[in-house]
């Protein structure tokens, strides 16, 4: 459910952008136009730029956080299968890093 709610936070966020109200502002007037709600909207512009800017933040910050909430995450995994690709550890001693240390005693 959380990743849901995070999902639809995350769109709406970002259909709600500041960016996108050039064009969706005239469209949405036109909707409501003739509507008491769409003479509120056309007098008061400044407030409705200042209301999607807030839900914009707000939407997209908790959607994240509900989203990054909601996928599982196996850190143990992850730390084994990096263990894996070294190697076994008789091969570590080969590696470059080993023979810099050596050339550092030379004066």
């Amino acid at each position: 459910m959380r990743s849901l709610s995070g999902w639809l936070l995350a769109i709406t966020g970002f259909l709600a952008c500041p960016c996108h109200l050039p064009l969706t502002l005239p469209i949405l007037l036109a909707l409501l136009g003739g509507t008491s709600l769409g003479l509120f909207l056309q007098q008061n512009t400044g407030l409705v730029i200042a209301a999607a800017t807030a839900y914009f933040l707000g939407a997209l910050g908790f959607g994240l956080v509900l989203l990054a909430r909601s996928t599982p995450r196996d850190d143990r995994r992850l730390c084994c299968s990096l263990d894996q690709s070294l190697g076994p550890a008789k091969d570590r001693q080969s590696e470059p890093l080993a023979g810099a240390v050596k050339t550092g005693d030379r004066r």
